[in-house]
């Protein structure tokens, strides 16, 4: 950056302005923090709309992949992977049910009842069109199907088209994964989600009925399709209730249902009161959804310290001040949100916070957000609270795609049992991600405000270069410290500090990444530009050593493999690619934020709002209709390629907006002051 005669950047001022200003952020802290305790409060409540107690029913301790968790958690994940949602949404309804959502233990209930009416609800999802041809169906016939439309013969005589499903899953998974086509891997994915409905419906899963002695394990209803019904499990009080419970609901019996309900759960409750407990502690999380408040309050947060930076030329000092402390106090709320959520998971799971790669998303979101919280505090340039807010709403909605897995709090691979290494390694290594995450997202800020405003200064240019260079450091030091310790655990468990395997060289690219960052400064290397550059690049390389290496596969930390995700990891990894090399095409003289500083405006103030207002009315709503059509299904995700071009659009319109009405508002202050007195 350029120098200038006299800084335009100020730090923001957190005292002085008017009362109503100084309240402002302490009253919307105050309706925040009332928002959220209405919402503990009613999830405690008990929500019994229905003849049926379901949400009683969702209360009740199941043993499902090694875990013993509430019937509602069980329901919730299995539709989450058959149909992608965690409720019943209105095209799932039936006529009559009305046109609000329902939750999924509804349908879980009914489909473990042998109720009609989970035989005909469209909960599969289906997203191929070479699936969809498949079954008879074209993209014009949605993408939800239900149940019965595969296991109802399509006419007379023909057989139903879930044993063609079901040749044409055993077929494709027999082909080499490499060499394996789109079709292939839905076919697939269909079969796994039919075969789920199928275990569901019989009552194999999940175990039902809890262990009465020492020594015994939980059974389930069906142990095993070709036998029938369990007989071990029907001697036991809490079979015999069950099954009584599901007679009821087939019959449309509520009271029976009810009655049935109430003595198997209070059974339940006198044998495994600890796992009773925690299954209805659980069940009220799932309806509390704390991440799903947290995306929302991390966009206002967001938004707000936005609008106090893009303010501050035209706002009085106590209006940005209060305006940049209310987003610092709607981001302190979310981060205790935040954290409450990660304590509550750590309890339920009896393990540290990091076990898998949903929660490796929610703990880096956390650390990211709260280093950036200290560094806001220090430097209250507003830069840091925008980069906490984004990186918050980024690493929420990866956890929101991971979760459609299943189970997010599952049973730890054997290799990973140890919670001492989790407290340890993991926990040390998944911060110097979020501390490189942190660097990137700071490196973005300058590199948009520079290229795209007119806010950057000296001052804030400095200002930000201290702070991704502290932040490096950081970052170095907690990768170097994880790495080591995890090559100490691998010694203890595989009896070899390192193998050169696919994510301990993930490990090791992140310490040399943030190293070189590190020398290229100290040595003269580069300069403020430079560093930023380098430092968004620490970005993909961290992307590669947390997704990319699992993706492979291979190696001994395969445990983490996920696979459908090269397609987001290249759009990610590409528009990161583009951030970097815009700067470097453009040199730093004809960064508008430097050219504004020897150059006046290229257009007249009225022409700039005009055309920076269309500029960002244009980018929000496209990127509105891409995130819509993402969540819907129904857009490619290669269109995201244009992400890069949709940010600098945004910003560059931000940055022509307020700078116009700036420019205008100054016109009008010194027509006023040319006025006669008497005017």
């Amino acid at each position: 950056m350029s120098e200038s005669k006299q800084d335009r950047f100020e730090t923001i001022e957190t005292t002085g302005g008017s009362k109503v200003l100084r309240a402002l952020p302490y009253v919307l802290a105050a309706v925040i923090a009332v928002y959220l305790l209405m919402g503990a409060y009613k999830v405690t409540q008990p929500d019994e709309l229905s003849r049926f107690h379901y949400d009683t029913l969702g209360k009740v301790p199941v043993s499902q992949d090694g875990r013993v968790k509430p019937f509602d958690t069980v329901a919730r994940n299995a539709l989450l992977q058959i149909s992608q949602k965690q409720s019943l949404m209105d095209e799932m309804l039936l006529k009559g049910e009305g046109t609000s959502d329902k939750p999924a233990v509804i349908w879980l209930a009914e489909l473990m009842a042998g109720r009609p009416e989970a035989m005909q609800r469209r909960v599969i999802r289906i997203d191929d069109p070479g699936v969809l041809g498949l079954i008879g169906k074209t993209p014009e016939d949605g993408q939800l199907f239900s149940f019965g439309e595969f296991m109802n013969p399509p006419s007379e005589g023909a057989e139903p088209i879930y044993f063609e499903v079901g040749r044409q899953a055993e077929r494709a998974d027999k082909v080499r994964d490499d060499l394996r086509k789109p079709f292939d891997e839905h076919v697939i994915g269909l079969m796994r989600k039919l075969s789920l409905i199928q275990r569901l419906r019989i009552n194999a899963t999940p175990f039902v009925v809890p262990p009465e002695v020492q020594g015994d394990e939980w059974v389930p209803i069906v142990k095993d399709p070709r036998e029938g019904l369990n007989e071990f499990a029907l001697d036991r009080k809490a079979g015999q209730t069950w099954q009584a419970m599901m007679k009821a609901l087939r019959d449309d019996n509520h009271q029976a249902f009810n009655s049935a309900l109430q003595d198997h759960l209070a059974f339940k409750q006198d044998f495994v009161p600890a796992k009773a407990r925690k299954a209805a502690f659980e069940q009220g999380y799932n309806r509390y959804a704390p991440f799903s408040k947290g995306i929302a309050l991390y966009i206002l947060a967001g938004l707000m310290g936005l609008l106090a930076m893009l303010l501050r030329p035209i706002l009085p000092r106590d209006g940005y001040t209060a305006l940049w402390r209310s987003g610092m106090a709607v981001l302190m709320i979310v981060f205790v949100l935040h954290t409450a959520a990660l304590i509550v998971r750590i309890w339920l799971q009896g393990r540290p916070p990091v076990t898998n790669l949903y929660s490796s998303a929610v703990f880096i979101g956390w650390g990211i957000v709260g280093g950036a919280i200290v560094l806001e505090k220090i430097t209250k340039l507003g830069v840091a609270s925008l980069a906490a807010s984004s990186a918050g709403v980024a690493t929420l909605l990866v956890a929101l795609h991971l979760s459609k897995d299943g189970d997010t709090m599952g049973v730890m691979q054997a290799v990973l049992d140890s919670n001492f290494w989790l407290g340890t390694h993991v926990i040390t290594i998944t911060l110097g991600y979020s501390a490189t995450f942190l660097a990137g997202f700071i490196a973005i800020c300058y590199i948009v405000f520079g290229m795209t405003t007119s806010l950057m200064d000296r001052k804030m240019a400095r200002a930000i270069a201290g702070m991704v260079y502290a932040v490096i450091c950081f970052a170095l030091l907690f990768s170097f410290v994880g790495t080591v310790l995890g090559g100490i655990w691998a010694d203890q468990s595989w009896g070899r500090f390192w193998g050169w395997d696919p994510k301990e060289n993930g490990a090791i690219l992140i310490v040399l990444m943030n190293a070189i960052i590190l020398h290229a400064r100290w040595g003269h290397l580069v300069k403020e530009r430079g560093i930023m550059v380098l430092a968004i690049g620490g970005n993909i390389v961290t992307i590669w050593s947390w997704f990319g290496t699992n993706m492979l596969g291979v190696g001994l930390h395969a445990y983490g493999f996920m696979d459908g995700a090269w397609a987001v990891l290249t759009v990610i990894g590409t528009n990161i690619l583009l951030l970097m090399s815009l700067p470097l095409w453009v040199p730093t003289h004809l960064w508008y934020t430097n050219y504004r500083l020897k150059h006046p405006p290229l257009l007249p103030p009225l022409q700039q709002v005009m055309i920076g207002s269309g500029l960002l009315i244009v980018g929000v709503l496209t990127t509105a209709a891409f995130l819509t059509m993402t969540l819907m299904g129904t857009l490619n995700i290669y269109y995201w390629f244009s992400a890069w071009l949709l940010l600098f659009m945004m910003a560059a319109g931000l940055g022509q907006l307020i700078e116009g009405v700036r420019v205008c508002w100054e016109q009008r202050e010194e027509r006023l002051k040319g006025l006669p007195a008497s005017a």
